[in-house]
C-alpha cells in the first residue's frame, strides 16, 4: 500500500492490532478501506467524527511499525497475523487533502509457473494432434489385400476348391472351352445373380491353410479406432480445461480481520514497559514531579508526590529502582480498559536491606489514546514471588471469586490491626511484620510518655477509590492481589508545648495555622497472597501523605 500527497503534507503510516486502532480512532472522522478485490475494486466508507484524535499519533507505544514522509509505503503479508494499517497526517493540525492511496499485490512464482504451464499446454496439444491424425487416417485408408490369394470359382470349378482350368479341361482354348457352363455349380449361379455366398466372401476373411482356425473379427479394428478417438478426446478436453483452471500460485484471500487480539503487554514488552517507566520516573523525580501524572495515578501518585516533598526538605535525591527480571500477567486481552500486574525483581543496589525484593505494580490503561498508568506499587521478598499460570494465548486467569471476598475481609483486618495492633483470629498472616509493624512502632513512639503528647488517636479504613478486589490473578498454588489502607493520626500536644514532629511531617504540611493539634494522613499499600489455604499480607513500608495543624 502506497500513499502520496500532492500538496507536500507529511504523512504517517503505521500498523497496529485492531483493538488499539479501534480504540484510538473511536469518534474520529476516518475513511475505512476493506474488502479489496484486485485489480481495481475496493470497498470503503466514511465515518464522521472529530477532526483529529485526542493524542499525538506518533507518540503511541502500541504501533507495530511506523514511517513518515510525503510518500509512505507498507508491504505486508496477507497470510500474517491480522493488522490494521493507518494513514494519517504526521502533524495533527494537517489534513489528508491531496492524498492518493494505491494498492498493489505481489504474487511470487507467476512467471516460472506460467512457462511451465505453456510448455505443458504445447506438449498436450502435440499429443492430441498426433493421436487425432492417426485416428482420422485409420478411417479413410482401405484394407490391405493379400497378393498371393488363389482364384476361387466355387466348389465344383476345379483346382483345390473344385474350380479353375485343370489339365483335363483342355485349357483356355481346349475342347472343353475351359470355363464352359459345365463348370458352374449352385454357388456359381448365386455369383452370377449377385447373391452372397461362400464364393463371394471378402478374401480378407479366408486365408490359406486356416480353415481350422477362427477368423479374425472386424470389431477388433473398431475397438482400436474407438480407443484412439477416446484418447484424443480426453487429451483435447484436458488441454481446453487447463486454460480455464486456476494455476497453483499463491493467491491471497481476504484476511479475517476480527477479532483482534493483543495482550496488555505483548511478549517481550514487559521489560520494555518497566524500562521506559523507570526512565520516565527518574526524569520526573529529578524535575520535582513534573509530568508525574503521565505515568502514575491514584493512589500511587499521592505517595510519590509526598516522597518528592520529603526528599526536597531533607536535601535527598530520589531514584527509581532498576530491575533484573520482569514478568507481566493479565486476563484482559481484547478490549479497553485494560489492567495488568508487573513484577520486577529489583537490583540489590536499588533497595535498602540485604534481602532481594520484587516490586509488584498494578497498571491500568483506559484506552489506546492514553498511556499506561501505575496505580499501586509495593515490594515483596523475591523468594515469595508466586508463579503465574498463563494459557496458550498468554492470558492469566483472574483470581477466584472467594479470593475477592478474602481481599475485602483482609482490608478490614489490616485496618483494624493498624488501629489497635491486634491481629484478629482467622486474619491474614504477616500483620506483625514489615510495614505494618513499622507503623505500629511509630504510633507507640508518639504515645510514649517521654514524647510529651497528651493524646494520639488512629483512624484507618480501606482505600475505596480503586476496586482492588476486581483486579486479582490466579497463581500456581493460589492467587495474588493488592490493596491499600489509609489512616489518619490525630496528635494533640499540651498548650504550653511547641509542636515539632520532624522534617517528614513538616515537609507535607498543607497549612500554616497555629494550634496544638496536628493531623497526619498515611498510606499503607500491601500485597495479599493465597498459597493453598494460607493467606498472607505483605507490606515492606508505609508512607506519610500530608499533615495539617488545627
Amino acid at each position: 500500500m502506497t500513499a502520496k500527497n500532492s500538496k507536500g503534507t507529511e504523512l504517517f503510516v503505521g500498523t497496529a492490532s485492531g483493538v488499539d486502532a479501534d480504540s484510538y480512532l473511536d469518534g474520529v472522522a476516518q475513511e475505512q478501506i476493506s474488502d479489496v478485490s484486485f485489480p481495481n475494486s475496493a470497498s470503503h466508507r466514511f465515518t464522521p467524527g472529530d477532526e483529529k484524535p485526542e493524542a499525538d499519533i506518533a507518540d503511541r507505544d502500541w504501533w507495530i511499525s511506523t514511517d513518515t514522509g510525503q510518500t509512505v509505503a507498507k508491504t505486508f503479508d496477507l497470510d500474517a497475523q491480522p493488522q490494521v494499517l493507518v494513514i494519517a497526517p504526521a502533524n495533527s493540525d494537517d489534513s489528508l487533502e491531496g492524498t492518493t492511496v494505491s494498492l498493489q499485490m505481489r504474487v511470487k512464482g507467476v512467471f516460472a509457473l506460467s512457462l511451465l504451464g505453456i510448455a505443458g499446454a504445447i506438449i498436450l496439444a502435440g499429443f492430441s494432434v498426433f493421436f487425432f491424425m492417426r485416428w482420422w487416417a485409420s478411417r479413410i485408408r482401405p484394407p490391405k489385400k493379400d497378393a498371393g490369394r488363389p482364384d476361387i470359382s466355387g466348389p465344383e470349378g476345379g483346382g483345390p476348391a473344385g474350380g479353375g482350368s485343370g489339365p483335363h479341361d483342355g485349357g483356355e482354348n481346349g475342347p472343353s472351352g475351359g470355363s464352359g457352363r459345365s463348370g458352374r455349380g449352385p454357388a456359381a449361379d448365386h455369383a452370377v445373380k449377385g447373391e452372397p455366398g461362400p464364393a463371394t466372401q471378402p478374401i480378407s476373411t479366408v486365408q490359406p491353410d486356416t480353415a481350422g482356425q477362427a477368423p479374425p473379427r472386424r470389431r477388433d479394428l473398431r475397438n482400436r479406432r474407438s480407443f484412439r478417438a477416446v484418447t484424443a478426446s480426453v487429451l483435447g478436453t484436458g488441454l481446453v480445461l487447463s486454460g480455464c483452471a486456476n494455476m497453483p500460485i499463491a493467491k491471497p484471500s481476504s484476511p479475517d480481520t476480527t477479532p483482534y487480539e493483543r495482550t496488555a503487554v505483548r511478549p517481550g514488552e514487559a521489560g520494555k514497559f518497566m524500562t521506559n517507566y523507570t526512565e520516565s520516573l527518574d526524569k520526573t523525580l529529578g524535575d520535582k514531579g513534573t509530568d508525574l501524572d503521565k505515568i502514575q495515578a491514584a493512589p500511587l501518585i499521592d505517595h510519590t508526590r509526598a516522597q518528592i516533598q520529603i526528599a526536597d526538605k531533607a536535601k535527598q535525591k530520589l531514584r527509581a529502582p532498576n530491575f533484573t527480571e520482569v514478568v507481566a500477567g493479565s486476563p484482559n486481552f481484547t478490549e479497553y480498559p485494560m489492567w495488568f500486574y508487573a513484577f520486577g525483581t529489583a537490583d540489590k543496589k536499588s533497595t535498602d536491606g540485604d534481602k532481594q525484593l520484587t516490586q509488584v505494580m498494578l497498571v491500568t490503561r483506559e484506552s489506546a489514546s492514553t498511556d499506561p498508568l501505575v496505580r499501586s506499587a509495593s515490594y515483596i521478598p523475591a523468594d515469595q514471588m508466586p508463579t503465574l499460570m498463563a494459557d496458550d494465548s498468554g492470558a492469566v486467569e483472574e483470581g477466584p471469586e472467594d479470593f475477592a471476598d478474602d481481599m475485602t475481609t483482609a482490608s478490614d483486618d489490616v485496618s483494624s490491626f493498624l488501629v489497635d495492633g491486634k491481629a484478629k483470629s482467622g486474619g491474614p498472616d504477616g500483620l506483625k511484620e514489615g510495614g505494618f509493624k513499622g507503623f505500629r512502632d511509630y504510633v507507640g513512639d508518639l504515645r510514649d510518655k517521654d514524647s510529651g503528647f497528651d493524646k494520639v488517636d488512629v483512624d484507618c479504613k480501606p482505600y475505596e477509590d480503586l476496586k482492588f478486589e476486581d483486579m486479582t490473578l490466579s497463581t500456581e498454588n493460589g492467587a495474588i492481589g493488592m490493596g491499600e489502607v489509609r489512616c489518619t493520626l490525630t496528635i494533640k500536644a499540651p498548650s504550653d508545648y511547641a509542636l515539632d514532629l520532624g522534617d517528614t511531617v513538616e515537609a507535607v504540611k498543607t497549612n500554616d495555622k497555629e494550634g496544638d493539634t496536628i493531623k497526619v494522613d498515611t498510606a499503607h499499600p500491601y500485597v495479599l497472597m493465597r498459597t493453598g489455604d494460607e493467606l498472607t499480607a505483605v507490606a515492606t513500608d508505609w508512607n506519610v501523605l500530608s499533615s495539617k495543624v488545627e
